[in-house]
Order: C-alpha cells, then structure tokens, then sequence
C-alpha cells in the first residue's frame, strides 16, 4: 500500500474519532437538556397538583366551619369551639389526589412560649383589630410581645396610626411620613383602614420577624370588637384587663384541664354576664369587675365571629417539599378575603 493510501486511510479514522466525539457529546448534551427539561416539567406538575391540594384542603375547612356557623350564629357552643379550632379528626390529615393536605397553626399558651400545633382554624376576631385600636391599646400589646422592646414597640404603634389616620401620628422630622419619601422607592403612608395584613410590611421599624410574632396577635378583619371566647392573654391584657384579672377569666374559659380549645371549657354567652359567670367559679374583686364591665359598656368584645385565618400545608406522598397556603375566609358573607401560597 502507497504512503499516499495510508495518508488517506489515516485521515479518514481521524475524520471519523472527530465524528463520534462530536456526536457523543452532542448526545450528552442533548441528554442533559433534556433531564433538565423532565425535571423542570416534573416540578411544574408537582407545584399543580399542590397548588389544587392546598385549594381543595383550605375549601374543605372553609365548608367545615361555615356550616358550624350558620348552625350556631348567635354564639359558639362547646363542641363548636372545639370543632372549628382543635380538631384533627377533621383537619390533620385529608387525603386528597396523590398526596395529603392538613388545616393546621402554631398555637402559642404564651408568647415566649414553644408553640404547639393545632389542628384547625384561627379566629381572626379574637385578636386585636388594627383599624380599631387605639394608641394605648396597641403599646399595651407591644409590652407582651418578647424581644421587641419599648422604644422600637412605640415607633410601630405610630407608624400604624401615621398609615391608618390622618393627623393621629406623634412622630416629627425624618420619623414622620417624609421617612416614606425618602425610600429608595418611595411611597406615601395610605391614611385609610389596613386592607390586607401584609401592609404592616411596609411600615417604618417593620421586619419580617417582628411581622410573623405581631401577627399572632393582630388582624384587619372584622368590625373592631373581640371575641372574648378565643382572646388571647395578650389580646386581653391589650383591651385594659390586668394579668391577675386574666389569669382568673382563662382560669375560668379553659375549664378542667386548663386548655383552650376543649370540650370543658366554658363558653361566655352574653358580654355584660362575663363578671357575673367568672364570680360563680372564682372571686371577682369589685376593680376587676369594673375593668371586665369597661369592654362591654365600650362595645369592644363580643361572642362569636365571622372571620377565619387558615392555613394548609400540601404534600405530595412522593416529594418531602411541602407548599404553605395562607388564607382568610368571611364565614358571614361566604367569600374569601386573602389568600397566598409558599413553601
């Protein structure tokens, strides 16, 4: 065979290595977009069928205490307190699809408390209304909140009435609505009623972290008065009610076992009877009924509500991966007002 044969023969294998190098990686790459395009695919489905399990979850309790409103409007009975806000027969695990979603929230016996979780729904009227409270009130609930301290609770509660009221606020200088100006961008306090509770976001001297322990304890939703059948300690002690007056009005909701939300508590019926049903089970001093009679001559509590926070956590029974929702559901007028989804 001729050099000029081999040369040939040579280039040709050459020719042909390059060939099949290209062609591998070209199938490698091809391989890896695609790979990447199964799994991008494969989590767009994931986040669907999440998405309608959080739904269906969240419609499902919404139903649930609906009904139990319409059968018991004028007040809550034992069961139903129970029902719509401790209660995992219902609400801890509903099988829905290819995964499971629950209706659950951290329940806190205190606010420095470790929380526990409850299966059920959240009042948002046992909490204390934003648009509504004044400024006393609101630096009363800033003292029970752990970490956040006077100074920094006493600049929220300013900004809170600064971006509700027009006219309210005590802030001066550049602690005033020229801070909002001043933002890189910029916006203007809205002088009308919290819509939304995310708005407390964009107030001065608001985080994220003070945001998630505040919003235990406060709402948007409802006409301004509490339901004094779900109050919180903070909450109450927020209203004008003194510790050692909570402690005697838990002592007395909470029954037997000294927990809310169980088939022994005691359920107030009537909002000017709430000193008179405490003085049955414990002594009331002549004080501590006036503060309990102040909250019903001031019209600032109630026994019932119409406004529900609930949130569901969706699982996928082959993904670890949960999504959060978050929504408020008005029981009254059957429609929801807020709702989001996160992990």
């Amino acid at each position: 065979m001729s050099g000029q044969q081999k040369n040939k023969k040579g280039s040709i294998l050459i020719l042909t290595v390059w060939v099949l190098i290209f062609l591998t990686t070209f199938a490698v790459h091809m391989g890896i977009k695609a790979r990447q395009r199964i799994i991008l695919l494969s989590r767009v489905e994931n986040r669907s069928q999440l998405h309608y399990i959080a739904q269906a979850a969240m419609n499902k309790a919404a139903v649930a205490i609906r009904k139990d409103y319409e059968k018991n409007r004028q007040g809550y009975s034992i069961y139903s307190k129970y029902y719509r806000h401790h209660n995992p027969s219902i609400f801890s695990s509903i099988r829905l699809g290819h995964g499971r979603g629950e209706v659950s929230y951290f329940y806190y016996e205190k606010a420095n408390a470790t929380p526990e979780i409850y299966y059920g729904v959240v009042d948002e009227e046992g909490k204390l209304n934003i648009n509504f409270a004044s400024r006393e009130e609101l630096n009363r609930l800033m003292e029970k909140i752990p970490f956040i301290g006077r100074q920094k609770g006493a600049l929220v509660v300013e900004a809170i009435l600064s971006w509700r009221d027009l006219g309210e606020t005590q802030l001066q200088g550049f602690y005033s609505d020229n801070y909002y100006e001043f933002l890189e961008y910029p916006y203007s306090p809205k002088h009308y009623f919290f819509e939304y509770p995310d708005e407390l976001l964009l107030l001065q001297g608001m985080t994220v972290k003070f945001f998630e322990q505040l919003s235990r304890y406060v709402t948007v939703y409802g006409d301004g008065r509490v339901n004094i059948n779900t109050a919180s300690r903070e909450v109450l002690y927020a209203l004008g009610l003194e510790d050692a007056v909570i402690e005697k009005f838990l002592f007395v909701r909470r029954g037997v076992d000294g927990r809310d939300f169980t088939l022994d508590d005691y359920i107030f019926e009537k909002t000017h009877d709430i000193a008179s049903d405490m003085a049955q089970l414990v002594e009331v001093k002549e004080i501590e009924a006036k503060q309990i009679d102040t909250l019903n001559k001031t019209n600032k509590v109630k026994i019932n509500s119409a406004y529900y926070f609930i949130r569901t956590v969706a699982k996928l029974n082959n993904q670890k991966d949960p999504l959060v929702a978050l929504g408020v559901f008005n029981t009254a007028d059957c429609q929801w007002e807020y709702y989001k989804e996160g992990r």
